[in-house]
């Protein structure tokens, strides 16, 4: 009798286990795609100093994660207030090893395939088209003064080497 009865209630529950199975209603099926906040960084960024590219960033989304390189002179000199006043033409290219999330920003990790050195930047969204980067976290000669944030510009694909 009590198989009987545990069927029974299987039967009557059947069509609300089907109806609950259901694909989503029309008004979630025609819903916007849900954006990930990391494609607000994805794209080529690039940075001036006396009017020519100095640093280079490219960002491509793949899946939920951020990859690409940052470029950048090997040698940088400051002035005392933190402002750029020199690169060296010789050019680091270091892979992003990590990018997430953090406050108001994206903290990018990257690794110089040549010494294996990590480095680590803080990328800033200013506007739709343009962000602020600074080093963050890394050791800096007795005396020399806090490098300010840098000022890149989003750019076309085709205006920064591609990703390796």
């Amino acid at each position: 009798m009590t198989r009987l009865m545990s069927f029974a209630v299987l039967l009557l529950a059947l069509p609300v286990i089907i109806a609950a199975q259901t694909s989503m209603t029309p008004a979630l099926q025609n819903a916007p795609a849900r954006k990930s906040p990391l494609s607000e960084y994805a794209g080529a960024w690039v940075g001036t100093f006396q009017g020519h590219a100095w640093l280079n960033i490219r960002l491509k989304l793949e899946g939920n994660q951020l990859v690409g390189t940052l470029e950048r002179p090997h040698e940088l000199q400051f002035d005392n207030d933190g402002s750029i006043r020199g690169v060296s033409d010789e050019r680091n290219t270091a892979g992003v090893q990590n990018a997430v999330l953090q406050g108001d920003g994206l903290l990018l990790t990257v690794k110089d395939p040549g010494s294996q050195e990590t480095d680590h930047y803080l990328m800033r969204l200013t506007g739709a088209n343009t962000a602020e980067v600074k080093m963050v976290a890394m050791s800096m000669p007795p005396g020399m003064p806090k490098p300010k944030p840098w000022m890149l510009s989003r750019v076309g694909p085709s205006a920064v080497s591609p990703v390796r």
